[in-house]
């Protein structure tokens, strides 16, 4: 009687222990789950028994809701279309789909509609055709004795470049999708059909982190996107009016000049160098008292000067308009005047004060060159030039 008693007692507190056990693993199974299920496609939800243990995938049992499956794949797409509306997906150009490989629990004939899918967000968002390599996925059989051998052209790159060249293929586009119950990875990349196989593009969507998830929890992606834009390479182009006052060997020697320019430059390298164009006029000062000249004088008549200008600003990580700052500048361009042509080469250096306006000095070389009047040399300039400059920043 004692031993039927203590057997009973056993049982009874293995069954408390069982019990205890399977709690303690369906609470650490339910805390796990922190997003929404995703049901599967409705193809796998239709599977035998016998393979539904190890491919369909079902919702925890303390999800509250579930999300229906194309409209997720429908979100990771999206990001896909997105990247080809903006340009950012390269070689598009001769492109086939080489192979589609999806996770087990994925229906096999899952992969005929993810090859529409994307084709169908190519060919909408841009000019490119995709061509339609059956070749590169269908297999051989050989017979070989009482053996048969399957090959495959993608394990065989010679064959896979040969079909290449016959259809006309530039790149090959693989894909890779996996199916999990709380999110969907789209997974693609672009590679050359040269034998190297080098990839040049390649990129995984995640339906967690998709623009429409981060829509769904209420982010504004127009201030992400201008926040990525702001540390992206954006132009800046300066223009400045400048008045010099240049001393120029003219032909009958050096004569003081007042001159007008204008520059246009863009910034780049964080603002820490220029590169543009400046347009000079230059006028000899004596013309605007009366002074008599000869008639061969360059600077008496129209005249214009292009330069092409590159400039460093010494300005460290951050330009401070409360400080001076410093600026170095080279240039090199020629003077069209009326029956003359020459070249010219300058460099200089220029303090920026405040936000607007700079001061600058400069040094340049003229080499010689002559001046014709009526199809006759009447003189040559040539020599050093050298003033000083005030400019406007706008």
């Amino acid at each position: 009687m004692f031993f039927k008693m203590n057997v009973a007692s056993g049982a009874k507190i293995s069954l408390f222990f069982g019990m205890a056990v399977f709690l303690l693993h369906l609470f650490a199974y339910a805390g796990d789950d922190t997003s929404p299920a995703i049901n599967p496609p409705a193809e796998e939800q239709q599977l035998p028994k016998s393979e539904g243990a190890k491919s369909q995938l079902k919702a925890p049992a303390t999800s509250t809701h579930s999300r229906n499956f194309y409209q997720v794949l429908e979100d990771v797409l999206g990001d896909f279309e997105y990247d080809l509306n903006n340009g950012q997906v390269q070689g598009l150009k001769g492109l086939a789909i080489r192979s589609i490989a999806t996770s087990e629990n994925v229906p096999p004939s899952f992969k005929d509609h993810i090859d529409l899918l994307i084709k169908e967000r190519v060919l909408s968002s841009t000019k490119n055709k995709i061509i339609n390599c059956i070749q590169c996925r269908s297999q051989n059989a050989v017979l070989n004795g009482d053996q048969v051998t399957i090959s495959s052209p993608q394990s065989n790159p010679a064959e896979l470049n040969r079909i290449a060249k016959q259809m006309g293929i530039d790149h090959f586009m693989d894909v890779a999708f996996a199916y999990q119950p709380n999110g969907l990875i789209l997974s693609l990349s672009i590679s050359e059909t040269d034998g190297s196989d080098s990839v040049i593009w390649s990129r995984s969507y995640n339906s967690e982190t998709s623009r429409a998830s981060a829509f769904r929890r209420g982010v504004d992606y127009n201030q992400l996107d201008e926040a990525r834009k702001s540390v992206e390479y954006q132009p800046t182009v300066v223009y400045r009016p400048t008045l010099y006052y240049l001393f120029e060997n003219d032909t009958t020697g050096y004569v003081g000049t007042l001159g007008f320019a204008f520059r246009m430059v863009e910034r780049y390298d964080n603002r820490k160098k220029e590169v543009g164009f400046e347009l000079n006029y230059l006028m000899d000062s004596g013309s605007l008292v009366g002074s008599t000249s000869t008639s061969d004088s360059v600077f008496r008549s129209f005249n214009i000067t292009l330069l092409f200008v590159h400039s460093w600003n010494l300005i460290g990580d951050v330009e401070s308009y409360n400080q001076v700052r410093g600026s170095v500048f080279t240039a090199v361009g020629g003077t069209y005047g009326s029956g003359f042509l020459g070249a010219v080469v300058r460099g200089g250096y220029e303090w920026r004060l405040g936000k607007h306006w700079a001061v600058q000095g400069l040094l340049g070389y003229r080499p010689q060159a002559s001046k014709f009047l009526n199809g006759v040399a009447s003189g040559s300039v040539s020599g050093f030039e050298f003033g000083v400059g005030i400019s406007a920043l706008y």
